[in-house]
């Protein structure tokens, strides 16, 4: 019955057969373009999107950061790019034991016997030499870390949600009061880094001595090799390492680098050098975040065609699908004979749509969208082509349905 009835159709209704098949040809060719144009997006957006979820901003050459300026150009960053912020990150010297504790006899003493003749080893790996005479000179190697966030006006420790590693050995981080106060406590040395650096020479009980004051020490960090304050406990005039270091919680956009640059120029104009970044532009990811959608209505509007055309059809056999309903044939078989057919007609088409998409792809479009060609594979050609016939077949059936109720019901009543 079911080739019967396609024969039937190429003999009698050649044209509208051929109608059928080129818009199932058409739709596999849309849809698999369509997939494969939003995909050679999404890679090169996710590219950026990785890029720019962390940025370095480098200070000019002959140009000194203050922690005073940092904090300026950081508190005059509009709130929708320090929001953003999860992690700023500076650095700075520690300059030497002198210039943090007074130096006495006693800890001379101390230090000597430490070192046993001699302090720490320089630039050149060269130990330098402890006696009477040192002025505890600076060990180069070691450095203070500060790690935060400035978000609505205020300063508080960096969201420790985005590091994994144990943060403390024991006791405890600084609260928000104490990070927005400025107040002097400190995250201190392990135990078992004490004295690899001198920094040991900073502790003086339950206290570290830094530039000249006293911090209470509140925990101990297995990362660190000196104690470290909040950032707005450290001076004004410390001098901080050449780089700024930013994480951003969302990727950062163009609109808030162009504030950022602004803002530096600014407050501190000259210090930071600004590098060229690729954004995508907004009118591009606009259209492509939408050729999902675009895709999805072109699969549905082509599976209507293809039911409409279909529809004609049922009209065109009501007499003889009335006659085989009187004759004994279910409604559900009927319906299963029309999704034969449209399977036996969208089969194959959708597979030569598909079969026509994979060279023009690799020959053609390739060239022009590099990411294309990598987006595909059997599952994905499965995925879509098992989509598209699904909804074609759900419609099929529910028309089909509705049409042979109506031809039994039209010929007993004489207006078949």
């Amino acid at each position: 019955m079911v080739f019967k009835n396609l024969r039937s159709l190429v003999k009698n209704e050649p044209a509208l057969f051929a109608v059928m098949l080129i818009c199932v040809f058409a739709s596999a060719l849309l849809l698999c373009f369509s997939y494969g144009l939003y995909q050679n997006y999404n890679v090169k957006l996710i590219e950026s999107s990785t890029e720019y979820k962390e940025l370095t901003l480098d200070v000019n050459e002959g140009m000194t950061l203050t922690k005073g300026e940092l904090c300026t150009f950081i508190e005059a960053l509009p709130q929708s790019v320090s929001g953003n912020v999860w992690l700023f990150f500076v650095s700075a010297k520690a300059g030497s034991i002198a210039s943090h504790r007074p130096v006495t006899d006693e800890l001379k003493q101390q230090i000597a016997k430490k070192f046993e003749g001699y302090i720490m080893t320089d630039d050149e790996g060269s130990e330098l030499a402890f006696d009477e005479n040192t002025d505890l000179s600076d060990w180069d190697g070691a450095m203070f870390c500060f790690r935060f966030r400035y978000q609505n006006g205020t300063y508080k420790l960096f969201d420790t949600n985005g590091v994994k590693d144990k943060l403390l050995s024991s006791g405890r981080m600084y609260s928000d009061k104490e990070y927005s106060t400025g107040t002097h406590v400190v995250v201190g040395i392990d135990d078992n880094k004490l004295g690899q650096n001198g920094a040991a020479f900073l502790l003086d009980g339950g206290n570290a001595w830094l530039w000249g004051e006293k911090y209470e020490v509140i925990g101990k960090a297995p990362g660190n090799s000196l104690p470290t304050p909040p950032i707005t406990a450290a001076p004004d005039e410390l001098v901080l390492e050449p780089h700024l270091n930013m994480c951003f919680t969302n990727a950062l956009t163009n609109s808030q680098y162009s504030d950022m640059i602004n803002t530096a120029e600014n407050v501190l104009p000259g210090m930071f050098r600004f590098g060229d970044l690729s954004f995508p532009d907004s009118e591009s990811r606009y259209v492509y975040n939408n050729i999902i959608l675009i895709s999805a209505l072109i699969a549905f509007m082509s599976a209507v065609n293809y039911v409409m055309l279909y529809q004609s059809i049922l009209k065109r056999r009501s007499r003889t699908a009335a006659i085989f309903r009187l004759c004994g044939c279910s409604v559900g078989r009927a319906v299963a004979c029309c999704i034969a057919e449209c399977i036996i007609i969208g089969v194959p088409a959708f597979a030569a749509g598909v079969a026509v998409f994979i060279p023009l792809m690799k020959s053609k479009l390739s060239a022009v969208l590099p990411y294309m060609e990598g987006a595909y594979s059997f599952g994905v050609y499965g995925a879509i082509f098992a989509g598209y016939i699904l909804l074609m077949l759900t419609m099929t059936a529910v028309i089909s349905r509705a049409n042979i109720r109506q031809s039994i019901a039209a010929s007993v009543s004489g207006r078949g």
